[in-house]
């Protein structure tokens, strides 16, 4: 069972690590217990992944790269074959010229302030959720969320738990089947 794999390579990096018990202390030559300090210098801070990763990390990780290149080729031919001018229409009403497959609504925000691009969270175009990085595609509105939003909160933290799904992963060796709603 791939679990039982899992479990075994976690204790084995415990006992390579010097610690049974899982809680982060070394054990000092004179029996005494020593915690791991943060700090610079180069030092390991906290928990180290686990070593080999588990088949199915690398797998997924071949997975996406192979699909991500598909995507990106796709989308860079999209981009030259069918790019055109677009309006963009802002909350206030002001309308950004843009090109569709080109122009993203993180690019918007730069245009009207860096401050205002680092701090946009999620956008809404056309009333719908759309990524920061994903280019527009036609005239549309546009709204860019900070993390006062309740959407925009909702979003960060469905990114970070993804996040603590791959850190449980890949430290803990946790097997996730499905994320959170």
């Amino acid at each position: 069972m791939e679990e039982d794999k899992v479990t075994q390579q976690m204790e084995e990096l415990r006992v390579e690590d010097g610690n049974k018990d899982g809680t982060g202390d070394k054990k000092s030559k004179d029996g005494g217990k020593k915690k791991n300090k943060g700090g610079g210098g180069g030092e390991s801070v906290g928990r180290s992944e686990l070593n080999p990763q588990p088949q199915y990390i690398e797998d997924r990780l071949s997975l996406y790269n192979k699909l991500k290149e598909e995507h990106d080729a796709l989308m860079a031919e999209r981009a030259a074959k069918d790019s055109k001018p677009i309006k963009v229409t802002l909350p206030d009403g002001k309308v950004v010229d843009a090109e569709s497959w080109k122009t993203t609504p993180y690019l918007v925000a730069c245009g009207i302030s860096q401050g205002l691009a680092d701090n946009t969270v999620i956008a809404k175009v056309n009333n719908g959720v759309w990524d920061l990085d994903r280019p527009l595609e036609e005239d549309c509105s546009l709204q860019l969320l900070k993390f006062d939003d309740e959407e925009a909160q909702a979003v960060y933290w469905h990114s970070s738990a993804h996040i603590m799904g791959e850190a449980m992963e890949r430290v803990y060796g946790g097997c996730l089947c499905y994320g959170p709603p």
